[in-house]
């Protein structure tokens, strides 16, 4: 049996990638870091690992040992300015977790990165090779971007490494999405500027099986975007997801330079008197919600054999059901 370590298995990604892969034969070693992480991806079908991300222990060199495969998918992602966090999580430990995947003779590191490791906006229909040779400026995607470096720079015939870029992720059990009714609930939600704009999306069963393909697969060193392959306004597909939980999204907007002009201001508040806090508003939100973000999969689907397993309507279709 094919055996894969998992990183972020609690999260809203692993919670839905675990039983995906433990359907199509592997044996999945998950870590987590406290009693209440242990006992959940145990439910989910996985062996736990007791161990802390930021520290790895003798418990993750030995688990290691166990596996042909590691799937790295655990990141802090947020909009806030503390860059402590950021850098632990996303580089020291995908540092540190290679390493020890090296020295376990590890097969395949699959790492879930992120489409905005590019820099630049607005983003249209980008594919790998166009993208900007830059970092981006805000903590979360820059972080990414440095591990995605130090992923693909690590490849080796005996090592391969591979990264997975998705945009934004969706699907059942998304705290990102109860974040998102709660801000609906309390009427305080704006189409930034209109809301027309195309936003590339993944639920998160396509990125299993993109992760799937990328187990299959004999290539290493790349970095692929992988998306839902519809594009779609923000404003259809957010009010698709939202209706189905039964709330309306309206059509009040927020002009886009208004927005943008909030979120340099407050930026320059919360890093001024380090504010270590959520913002209610970042430019990282404007890059990513008030200008197109759309990627093309195209080289994903060339090259890895990457399919859908769900539209977008089958999606959301789910998400009424369990309402």
């Amino acid at each position: 049996m094919k055996k894969v370590f998992v990183t972020g298995g609690s999260g809203f990604v692993g919670q839905n990638i675990i039983p995906i892969l433990i359907s199509n034969g592997f044996e999945v070693y998950a870590i987590a870091r406290s009693d209440k992480s242990a006992k959940f991806v145990q439910k989910l079908g996985a062996k736990a690992i007791k161990d802390d991300l930021t520290d790895l222990s003798i418990a993750t060199k030995n688990a290691l040992k166990e596996c042909d495969y590691v799937l790295h998918s655990a990141a802090h992602m947020d909009f806030t300015y503390d860059p402590k966090p950021f850098m632990d999580l996303n580089v020291k430990t995908t540092q540190n977790l290679l390493k020890f995947s090296k020295e376990a003779d590890i097969k395949k590191f699959i790492y879930i990165s992120a489409a905005p490791v590019v820099p630049g906006s607005p983003i249209v229909n980008l594919a790998e090779d166009q993208a900007g040779k830059g970092l981006p400026t805000a903590l979360y995607p820059r972080t990414k971007a440095i591990g995605e470096q130090k992923v693909l720079e690590a490849n080796s015939t005996d090592f391969q490494t591979l990264s997975l870029r998705p945009p934004a992720i969706w699907g059942p059990n998304n705290h990102h999405l109860e974040d998102l009714m709660k801000i609906v609930t309390n009427g305080k939600w704006r189409w930034i500027g209109g809301g027309e704009q195309i936003l590339s999306t993944i639920h998160v069963k396509n990125l299993g099986n993109a992760i799937l393909s990328a187990f299959e697969s004999n290539i290493g060193g790349q970095a692929y975007f992988v998306t839902d392959g519809e594009r779609r306004s923000m404003k259809s597909f957010f009010k698709g997801i939202l209706e189905a939980q039964g709330l309306n999204l309206g059509d009040k907007t927020l002009p886009l330079w208004i927005a943008k002009f909030a979120a340099s201001t407050t930026e320059k508040i919360w890093k001024l008197f380090y504010i270590k806090s959520r913002p209610p508003i970042a430019p990282l939100m404007i890059r990513l919600m008030g200008n197109e973000f759309s990627v093309s999969d195209e080289k994903a689907r060339k090259e890895l054999g990457y399919k859908n397993s769900i539209t977008i309507d089958e999606g959301i279709e789910e998400l009424r059901k369990k309402r």
